[in-house]
């Protein structure tokens, strides 16, 4: 059984140019970068283990993160900075 399939898909060029730009940015190929985006979208959110903790004070209605959702967030948003840092400077 081989260890995985190839798929043909159409997509309109527009929506290629920007799976492009997100797969270099990403530092993955198109084809790593569509895997990426199926398998996180067809597993979804894992569920919770831990329900999530009030906070106190000024906001206590407030429904704060927890830790592995604080660095998942901050993994993004870094990528997303090094990214526009180097469309930035090809600019430039």
């Amino acid at each position: 059984m081989p260890s995985s399939a190839v798929m043909t898909i159409r997509i309109d060029p527009e929506l290629l140019a920007a799976l492009k730009e997100k797969a270099r940015g990403e530092g993955r190929t198109v084809s790593a970068e569509v895997v990426r985006l199926v398998q996180q979208d067809v597993a979804g959110r894992p569920a919770r283990t831990a329900p999530r903790r009030k906070t106190m004070g000024m906001f206590p209605n407030f429904d704060a993160p927890d830790l592995d959702e604080l660095v998942e967030a901050r993994r993004n948003l870094s990528r997303s900075l090094v990214a526009s840092a180097r469309r930035s400077g090809r600019d430039g």
